[in-house]
């Protein structure tokens, strides 16, 4: 059922986007069809873990997990492209890039679960659940960050990871760019575990009902 729902969000995304390419005789805004492939990546590489006899081949499919997890909230700052002068009207651009958006934060959450199930394998406590939380959210909003602003890649860690470490560094600790890039950050953050944490009241809801019933 989940998977059919998940189905059904990324077909009306695909309509919209064919929706707008006929109506404007253009194929703008295509450029979401790839984000949306990096945002379901992270969620595909998690997925492929088997928790059976762990080998450092499955350790590095977590670890390409949370590489690409950022890409999936990415999307939400697609947003910026917005423009009243562009070729579609705005609300449908506007509820556009919002079911893409939305397409990706449920993937951001799937994957989010799966690593939090796996990390409570390992250590069964109610403190590193937390912290593993807070720290998967706040390693998402910088990757946001260095992706929108920076314009930086998932995969410039391997083909450019002198100057990825170089800009980083400047950033986080150079007096002209921290205020920016912690305000983003941790904002950033603050709205993905508030996302995070509402997904997870509602499905405890549902659980409850479900038992009632």
């Amino acid at each position: 059922m989940k998977r059919d729902k998940l189905i059904t969000l990324i077909g009306f995304c695909l309509g919209l986007l064919i929706l707008r390419m006929f109506m404007t005789h253009k194929v703008g805004f295509f450029f979401l069809t790839w984000n949306l492939f990096l945002a379901w990546l992270p969620y595909f590489f998690v997925k492929l873990f088997d928790q059976t006899n762990i080998t450092w081949k499955k350790i590095s499919l977590i670890l390409c997990s949370i590489l690409f997890l950022p890409n999936a909230p990415y999307i939400v700052t697609d947003l910026f492209h917005l423009k009243k002068e562009l070729a579609a009207p705005i609300w449908l651009d506007t509820i556009l890039i919002l079911s893409f958006a939305l397409a990706g934060l449920v993937f951001f959450i799937l994957t989010i679960q799966e690593l939090l199930v796996l990390i409570k394998r390992f250590r069964n406590t109610q403190r590193i659940h937390l912290f593993s939380k807070i720290a998967l959210m706040l390693l998402s909003a910088y990757g946001v960050y260095l992706g929108r602003f920076l314009q930086f890649n998932s995969w410039d860690i391997i083909s450019d990871p002198f100057h990825l470490a170089h800009d980083m560094a400047r950033s986080v600790l150079h007096h002209d760019h921290f205020k920016e890039t912690w305000g983003m950050t941790l904002t950033f953050a603050a709205f993905l575990f508030l996302i995070y944490e509402l997904y997870e009241i509602l499905i405890h809801q549902n659980k409850n009902t479900n038992e009632i019933s």
